[in-house]
């Protein structure tokens, strides 16, 4: 992996999987519903969508970065901990309540819109019910299953449809991103090419070299925790769990028990990770870490990348 210059850059939506569901979009600007739920697999572009429809909304190119442009009628709402709580949700919604100042519209984007908490969800759903003249929402969800249905039911669903991988692959190397990190990142990532373009664009480590480590060598145990706690701990558990999977489609039919019970573990741990953000993360990596070290005898001798 060289550097992230070529194929994508900014917030464009010229990825050949995006080009579809913003085609849908912008056939919509004329008469554009009150809110969309944009969707599909996490990692695959969603807020690109959303970014072009508020920049456009605002009178900017679809490819500059709303997240970075102080408007007076666009919003960008993001977890913080891995959550969005209600106060946040009600600030937006206090927002867009407001009178457009500029645009003549107003928009707001909640990108990881499943991460809202009970509260802020059914705090959104009373404006998604009553909304405000002229103001407008994108949800963005890696997991819309998880959004309460009376939310998804009053949004018009755009759909980003996955790439064939060997289409990722190609565009992902036009990118500059390939070699070891790229394949590793491509089985903990399930293959999403704006989450391996993020980890490369950030210099952030593959997951499996420190994982191996900590099953080789358990006096490291605490070190390897220590080195994944600015991860999110909810994202650490499915991208550990994509691991795992691939191991388990490896193993040796007597070792299969083993190995799910460790997955057991990691999706226990992302719910309670996703419900509660003041987990002690180093502890819980650790001992999950240590449950790792003890069935690693048991996993195939094999590195979890994708073949050529």
């Amino acid at each position: 992996m060289n550097g992230t210059d070529g194929a994508d850059s900014g917030m464009s939506v010229a990825a050949p999987w995006l080009k579809d569901a913003w085609t849908q979009v912008q056939s919509m600007l004329p008469r554009l519903p009150h809110a969309l739920l944009i969707h599909g697999p996490a990692g695959w572009g969603q807020e690109r969508i959303a970014n072009a429809l508020a920049a456009t909304i605002i009178g900017r190119s679809a490819d500059d970065d709303a997240r970075e442009i102080a408007h007076p009628d666009l919003r960008w709402l993001e977890p913080e901990d891995g959550v969005i709580k209600i106060d946040a949700v009600r600030q937006t919604i206090g927002f867009l309540m407001q009178t457009p100042t500029e645009a003549g519209r107003k928009v707001a984007v909640v990108q990881g819109a499943d991460r809202m908490n009970i509260n802020a969800a059914n705090a959104l759903l009373k404006t998604l019910e009553e909304p405000p003249a002229e103001s407008f929402l994108a949800l963005c969800s890696g997991a819309a299953e998880r959004l309460p249905a009376t939310v998804r039911s009053r949004c018009q669903r755009i759909g980003v449809r996955p790439a064939a991988a060997a289409g990722v692959r190609d565009w992902l190397a036009a990118a500059g991103v390939s070699g070891d990190a790229a394949d590793y990142w491509a089985v903990e990532f399930g293959s999403a090419p704006f989450a391996i373009l993020d980890a490369a664009s950030n210099n952030r480590a593959p997951l499996w070299p420190a994982l191996a480590e900590a099953g080789r060598t358990p006096a490291a145990l605490a070190q390897v925790a220590d080195a994944q706690r600015e991860e999110d701990l909810a994202d650490l558990m499915g991208r550990w769990l994509r691991i795992v999977h691939w191991l388990l489609r490896r193993a040796a039919p007597q070792d299969a028990a083993a190995i799910l019970g460790f997955a057991s573990e990691l999706v226990a741990m992302r719910r309670v990770a996703l419900l509660n953000s003041a987990l002690n993360r180093p502890m819980q990596m650790q001992r999950l870490l240590l449950m790792w070290s003890e069935i690693w005898p048991r996993l195939p001798a094999a590195e979890p990348r994708l073949p050529a």
